[in-house]
């Protein structure tokens, strides 16, 4: 994550994810990575809605107006922490720096980390969150016919899990084919990089200078 003091720690993402853990599972709350991917689609918007339209949306995907964790004093810290990511997802996009997504490492059916372009499904929360915003507030998918955001949004949406492709899948299996990806550090860059093209028309933000993807660890 980033470096700056009002960053979020690994610690505070850490509870982040548990406390989204602890709401009522009948509420189907997202995870830290869906809840980063819904907040950055959010901050690609050209106007922010009001915090009260999309918080509740992260505690609760099926519109339960009730979902809680049980415990006032742990809803107020979940609220703060949220708040707090969104924040720095959208500073981080003002500053022209590159997203750092909350991303988990992917596993197989015995719990091994999987590795090579299997590992780029880490990447699937995220973009489950980010498509899930999209579909709430359309503004920047009403742009799609800029060629920069419709290859932008592919480039997003390629990670969604395969059987929540639906039309997409064809575009899918071109990307795969014309511009593959090798790893998930190969993914990571490339959707720090589609971030920032959608935030260039959506919010004219500059773009920033990506680095050669390289090893990172997984936020968790």
């Amino acid at each position: 994550m980033s470096e700056k003091s009002n960053a979020m720690t690994v610690d505070e993402l850490s509870e982040l994810d548990e406390l989204l853990a602890s709401v009522d599972e009948s509420a189907e709350p997202m995870d830290a990575s869906e809840a980063d991917g819904f907040m950055t689609a959010i901050q690609l918007l050209p106007t922010l809605p009001d915090t009260r339209s999309w918080l509740g949306r992260i505690l609760s995907t099926n519109g339960k107006a009730s979902a809680s964790t049980g415990s006032a004093s742990e809803d107020k810290r979940l609220r703060e922490l949220l708040i707090k990511r969104f924040r720095e997802i959208g500073e981080t996009l003002a500053n022209s720096q590159p997203l750092d997504p909350i991303y988990f490492d992917a596993e197989d059916e015995r719990g091994r980390v999987l590795e090579g372009k299997e590992a780029i499904k880490a990447l699937e929360p995220f973009a489950m969150g980010f498509l899930e915003a999209g579909q709430i507030w359309p503004d920047f998918l009403e742009k799609s016919d800029s060629p920069k955001i419709a290859l932008a949004l592919h480039g997003i949406l390629r990670h969604l899990p395969q059987e929540s492709l639906g039309d997409f899948a064809e575009t899918k299996q071109i990307l795969d084919k014309e511009a593959p990806l090798e790893d998930l550090p190969a993914a990571l860059s490339d959707l720090a990089s589609c971030v920032a093209e959608i935030a260039n028309v959506t919010k004219g933000y500059a773009f920033p200078e990506l680095n050669e993807p390289m090893e990172e660890e997984s936020k968790n």
